[in-house]
């Protein structure tokens, strides 16, 4: 399933991308997330002109009774890795969920991150990304209930951005 949250900012892009590149963007960006137990910064390293940055977070949500049986907590948790360049205004992203290493082959979940300046000090957030669950019988539900979770997740870091962008 491929997918693309789309965010419009009254900032200009140099402001927002301080945000971006924050070090303290995990801490705010969690107050934001109610469908998250935990989000944790394992690794923020900004070397010349990029960022590796690693976020852990695990998930609070209620399953469906039919997938209690199937689905554990740990499998609610995932790692999320990516690269932006400041210099292109551009990041790569994957998730590496937290399951048994037979089982990621399961699902996949990588995109781009990009800002683009507009008009009057204006910036455009693109975030482009495929989603893919392999599971049978209930890849379709999955991938459009975890596809939800994920917007929400781009809408919070959008306001989130925005706080931190003003403080800057």
């Amino acid at each position: 399933m491929q997918f693309e949250v789309v965010h419009e900012f009254d900032i200009p892009l140099d402001a927002l991308e301080l945000a971006v590149i924050s070090p303290n963007l995990f801490q705010e960006l969690s107050k934001r997330l109610h469908g998250i137990e935990s989000v944790s910064q394992k690794e923020h390293v900004l070397v010349d002109s990029q960022l590796d940055r690693l976020w852990s977070y695990r998930a609070n949500v209620k399953l469906p009774a039919f997938a209690t049986k199937y689905v554990t907590p740990e499998m609610c948790a995932w790692d999320e890795k990516s690269t932006y360049d400041i210099k292109r205004h551009s990041s790569e992203w994957t998730i590496l969920p937290h399951v048994k290493p037979e089982w990621r082959k399961l699902f996949t979940a990588k995109g781009t991150y990009q800002l683009a300046q507009l008009d009057s000090g204006r910036t455009r957030r693109t975030v482009n990304g495929t989603l893919e669950l392999r599971v049978p019988l209930v890849r379709q539900v999955a991938e459009k209930l975890i596809l939800g979770e994920v917007r929400k997740t781009f809408d919070a870091e959008a306001e989130t951005l925005r706080e931190l962008a003003t403080l800057v």
